[in-house]
């Protein structure tokens, strides 16, 4: 009997500190990789932790660095990061970088750190933006803006659920929106699903972007081998990406029409096409079309740039002409000027 429970002991002696460490390392790993007992929320309570969740599902524990970096004396322009990094080490992490900015209304369909109108997917009503791979931006209400329209802007992981993504940055607009005192009566709000991304395709003979009497922006000899991706028109945006030569943008979005007519630098701008347009400049232009007011754009890439070397290839001012022509006619756009 002595002997057995000497043995027994022994045992003991050794898993005890198995089952303690078993114990300390579930600890570890729950404190890493999952949210039990932290905060609701991060960046001085901006950021929802479960919706940053929903946009980080690789799994990690929800933090904010170090934290909201915001500018003294406007609580609308901020910056801050929110991070789950992974357990075991060496796994990865994720991170979502989330600001509080302001921009030109059109922001979103001119060069820069914009991902193409083209391929990305909008949304209107009660809250208007739109999600490329990994980059979104909401718009603030208009209460918010001072001397230019306001706009919260986030960076996610390649891959993300844009849905989510569309979701956590309303989410944070709305909460900016309370924190300023600029909130609507009505919370901003993401429709249930977003439109997919359309895919390229090969610019046919008879209509580059779907447009009857579009010229294509380049040369004969690169139309053969270009491609193009086209957005359906049933969204709150239109888009046309013509690879590296032009992109085109139409819209009728009210609050991205409001944004726009605030901005500074919007002013009357020469006729295009027989309409009299304002805007910055003669590709970024806000026609009157049966009374409502509707924007149309052209961003040209270096492809187009090259091609001026080519003959043949159309002027700059005539492809966007024939684009607000085409398109206008579609929109109950009238010729006013001579």
């Amino acid at each position: 009997m002595t002997q057995g429970k000497g043995h027994r002991a022994l045992r003991w002696k050794w898993i005890a500190p198995v089952l303690a460490l078993g114990v300390v390392l579930a600890a570890v790993h729950v404190w890493l990789n999952t949210n039990l007992a932290a905060a609701d929320e991060v960046c001085g309570g901006l950021v929802s932790t479960a919706r940053a969740d929903s946009v980080l599902s690789g799994g990690g524990r929800i933090s904010d660095g170090n934290g909201l970096d915001a500018r003294p004396g406007d609580e609308l322009e901020f910056s801050c990061t929110v991070e789950a990094p992974s357990f075991p080490s060496g796994a990865g992490a994720g991170h979502i970088r989330i600001s509080g900015t302001h921009e030109r209304g059109d922001f979103a369909f001119t060069d820069g750190r914009w991902p193409s109108p083209a391929t990305a997917s909008f949304f209107s009503g009660p809250a208007t933006g739109g999600v490329g791979k990994d980059h979104g931006w909401v718009l603030l209400p208009a209460d918010c803006a001072d001397t230019a329209p306001r706009i919260i802007e986030g960076y996610a992981p390649q891959g993300s659920d844009p849905t989510a993504l569309a979701r956590l940055l309303t989410d944070v607009a709305n909460r900016a929106a309370q924190r300023a005192g600029c909130a609507t009566d009505r919370p901003l709000t993401v429709p249930g699903a977003l439109q997919a991304a359309p895919a390229p395709r090969t610019v046919p003979d008879d209509a580059v972007c779907g447009i009857k009497g579009l010229a294509f922006p380049g040369s004969a000899a690169e139309r053969e081998t270009a491609h193009q991706t086209v957005q359906e028109r049933n969204g709150p945006v239109w888009a046309c990406e013509v690879s590296g030569h032009a992109t085109f943008v139409v819209t009728q979005e009210p609050r991205v029409l409001e944004a726009i007519a605030s901005s500074p630098g919007f002013g009357e701008q020469p006729g295009l096409a027989g309409l009299r347009v304002s805007g910055f400049d003669q590709r970024h232009v806000v026609a009157d079309c049966s009374g409502t007011p509707t924007y149309f754009s052209m961003e040209l890439g270096p492809a187009y740039t090259a091609s001026l070397e080519s003959p043949g290839t159309p002027p700059a001012k005539a492809v966007f002409a024939d684009f607000v022509t085409s398109v206008g006619k579609s929109h109950g756009c009238s010729t006013t000027t001579p």
